[in-house]
């Protein structure tokens, strides 16, 4: 009868790259082998989901592991099995913020780490000290602190508008400004993304998407096919008079629909026109010269 044979090193490593944060952790515990190609591997991990509820109080979920650091009787470490709703609790030696710091350097802090999807909330600072990590999907509410990434992120939703890195650099940015502070659509800063796609969900006004337009023509760098669409608080025709007298908008059609067109340059066009199926919305999208063909009256 024959046995099995062990896997060799290499392919050891790429086994245990792949595999689910919480088996790695149960083979850690139990394989010594095994511990030191465990400590650097990179993760590829499901979820990752932080958030600061207060001063002492961090939490933070590891796809199916939730935990949270706190003073409460002493500095504690609470793990908790979201699986079998286990739960540990373990008194630190370090506060909240640096056990969680700790922890996640530990964990995260690993070149080559991917993540499918991010949560951050009041996210703390300590993430700005990781290594850059892949990210597919980053969700973004009421946070200063971004992990660093090098690899552009495929979809990201944030409530505010900021110059980071991370949003210049993402394929798609949602943005969901709460009703109180939808005047705060800064055009200026949303012009120098270099997204394919920006969906903006809060109410922008005619005059936002002039100057959004004004900024973007100036820019000959934009990819064709790269778009804004933005959620527009008066008739579509009104904007259309504006950019006609304030940017020297020639009146087109583009694929049927009317639209306004500004010129970028020899090879590139700004179109502007109003979204049928999903009303009330008004696009601007970067396109070849001569797409849009001039109106006759």
């Amino acid at each position: 009868m024959s046995r099995s044979k062990p896997l060799a090193y290499q392919s050891s490593k790429a086994v245990l790259e792949h595999i689910s944060f919480g088996k790695r952790k149960h083979f850690y515990a139990m394989c010594p082998a095994i511990r030191k190609m465990e400590e650097i591997l990179p993760y590829h991990l499901e979820s990752v989901k932080l958030e600061r509820m207060r001063r002492d109080d961090i939490m933070m979920v590891i796809d199916s592991f939730g935990f949270s650091f706190w003073k409460y009787e002493g500095n504690k470490m609470l793990i908790n099995n979201l699986s079998t709703v286990k739960r540990v609790d373990q008194l630190t030696s370090l506060g909240p913020e640096q056990a969680a710091e700790k922890f996640l350097l530990y964990n995260l802090n690993r070149k080559g780490t991917r993540i499918k999807n991010v949560e951050l909330m009041f996210g703390p600072e300590l993430i700005s000290k990781c290594v850059p990590i892949a990210i597919k999907n980053l969700d973004v509410k009421r946070t200063d602190a971004w992990f660093p990434t090098n690899i552009s992120i495929e979809n990201v939703k944030v409530d505010t508008i900021v110059r980071e890195d991370t949003l210049k650099m993402a394929k798609h940015v949602t943005v969901r400004i709460p009703g109180s502070f939808t005047g705060r659509i800064n055009t200026e800063i949303v012009s120098e993304w270099n997204c394919e796609f920006i969906k903006i969900e809060s109410s922008i006004s005619s005059e936002q998407i002039v100057d959004y337009c004004s900024k973007v023509s100036q820019r000959t760098d934009r990819p064709i096919g790269s778009r804004l669409m933005a959620r527009h608080s008066s008739l579509v025709e009104i904007l259309f008079d504006i950019l006609h007298l304030k940017m020297n908008a020639r009146k087109t059609v583009l694929n049927g629909r009317t639209c306004a067109t500004i010129s970028i340059d020899k090879s590139t066009e700004l179109n502007v026109y109003g979204d049928s199926m999903f009303n009330p919305y008004v696009i601007v999208e970067v396109c070849a010269r001569g797409s849009a063909i001039d109106q006759f009256v």
